[in-house]
């Protein structure tokens, strides 16, 4: 066999390792997608949301819903993921945090301070469905997918 032969087979030899070690990388990377969709199925398409009960600047408005990120901060400052304009709040106030399949919320050491159901915050706390929170002039209900607090109606289904 010639030299040339002989680079042309180690040529081909390398291009079939490399496709095949591409090959193996897509079919882990696929797998690893496929099993957090699976995992990812029984966590909550939204985190839930915030409603509005009042607020005296209008922004935003009364009975409209926040969504909720998974680390959602509320204050003054425009980096926030809720910026609300009201001199009685900070400009990072408060944080509320998804962890362990809870909400928690938090007062950022505002001036002013938050209250949950009327009583001042002083250490992070765990808040549930209905729960109200009111930051400076804006009260806030915490409403969660699929809880009775969400979505009630009035109307009954046929069926109940």
């Amino acid at each position: 066999m010639s030299s040339a032969t002989i680079l042309l087979l180690l040529r081909l030899l390398s291009a079939a390792a490399l496709l095949s070690f591409l090959g193996v990388l897509f079919y882990f990377l696929y797998a690893d997608l496929r099993a957090t969709r699976l995992v990812a199925g029984g966590q909550p398409a939204t985190f839930g949301s915030l409603r509005v009960l009042s607020n005296r600047t209008g922004n935003p408005p009364v009975d409209s819903l926040v969504e909720l990120a998974p680390i959602t901060t509320i204050g003054r400052h425009s980096r926030n993921n809720i910026v609300l304009n009201d001199t009685y709040i900070s400009g990072e106030h408060a944080l509320l945090s998804w962890r362990d399949s809870q909400w928690w919320l938090e007062d950022l050491g505002s001036r002013n301070g938050t209250l949950l159901n009327d009583i001042a915050l002083t250490d992070p706390v765990v808040i549930s469905a209905g729960d109200v929170i009111a930051i400076g002039e804006v009260r806030f209900k915490l409403e969660l997918p699929g809880s009775r607090e969400e979505g009630e109606s009035g109307i009954r289904d046929s069926n109940s």
